[in-house]
């Protein structure tokens, strides 16, 4: 195990079995406590390495497909905000709360 806040950190598991499910693979690996841990493969040795990850000298947070997917939540984002903005500027016209306004059955004197 290399992930490095991963209680087994440091520690050789086996691995028994290899799953996928929507996040990602999945290894499940058996330490000597007979304890079974679900862990993805970027998470231990065995895996491949991350090209992105060795050229910046583990220095870089985050890859360019992290980067790419960042920028299109933020512009999707962005763009429910404006739309929001553009709503409630609309629903604030003199005739829209006049009509939204509850009347008083009395008057005042």
């Amino acid at each position: 195990m290399t992930h490095p806040f991963h209680p087994y950190s440091g520690q050789c598991g086996v691995c028994i079995a290899k799953r996928g499910n929507r996040a990602g693979k999945r290894w499940l690996l058996r330490f000597d406590d007979a304890q079974i841990c679900s862990v993805p493969p970027q998470w231990t040795d065995a895996a491949t390495l991350d090209l992105e990850v060795v050229a910046g000298g583990g220095r870089a947070l985050c890859g360019l497909t992290d980067l790419l997917a960042l920028s299109e939540l933020v512009a999707q984002l962005m763009s429910q905000r404006t739309e929001t903005r553009a709503k409630r500027r609309k629903g604030n016209y003199a005739a829209n709360v006049k009509e939204k306004t509850p009347q008083m059955p009395w008057r005042l004197r």
